[in-house]
């Protein structure tokens, strides 16, 4: 019997693969960040970061608690040709292993459901931006089209699916979003709508944090 581990993996390189090119491109049009140090949290087998640096000359951290996702991100950048441009971080965003303002965009997709303390979370997050970095983290399915035939895909292969992500979600509401990030003094925007799901941009000023 395969592993939950294995599982997720396989199902972000089929049934969920196309949606990355698309959020890639979504990440660079709504954050206006085309180079510098990228950090995938809760990368996965780092399929977003990847696509990412194949449309930009990002360098990337890809953070994961995970050892065995690390490795297969690891394989996928040495297999496109990424490997030099790439590093690989075991550890948890509630308490990154990396240094104050190095990073100029933070990324993650699907992770935050999990994040038990969602405010150290962010503040964790917020503290590796640079001056002038920015966030793209959320959840999202790249396009009302993506979504529909994924969702048929994944009720196919997994009728639960859908009812276990709303149940063991951690994320907060859109409006306790706001108060957090309104309470923090940053400058935030939340994107979310059909098309694209929910997406939350950080903007460090560039002025003292």
């Amino acid at each position: 019997m395969k592993t939950a581990r294995y599982t997720y993996d396989e199902i972000a390189d089929t049934i969920f693969r196309p949606i990355y090119p698309r959020i890639a491109e979504d990440i660079l049009s709504a954050t206006g960040v085309t180079g510098g140090r990228m950090v995938d949290v809760g990368c996965g087998g780092g399929h977003l970061g990847l696509a990412l640096m194949e449309r930009a000359p990002f360098t990337g951290t890809f953070l994961d608690v995970r050892e065995e996702a690390l490795a297969l991100a690891r394989r996928r950048a040495e297999e496109r040709g990424l490997l030099p441009r790439s590093s690989f971080l075991a550890g948890d965003v509630h308490q990154i292993a990396l240094p104050d303002g190095c990073a100029d965009l933070v990324i993650s997709r699907g992770s935050m459901i999990f994040w038990s303390d969602q405010e150290r979370a962010f503040r964790e997050i917020y503290r590796i931006l640079a001056p002038g970095g920015r966030t793209y983290v959320g959840t999202g399915l790249g396009s009302t089209e993506l979504r529909e035939q994924i969702r048929a895909r994944m009720k196919a292969a997994d009728p639960g699916w859908p009812r276990r992500q709303r149940e063991n979600s951690k994320a907060l509401s859109t409006p306790a979003y706001r108060a957090l990030f309104a309470q923090l003094g940053w400058d935030f925007e939340i994107l979310e709508n059909e098309e694209q799901g929910r997406w939350i941009i950080l903007r460090k000023g560039a002025g003292p944090s």
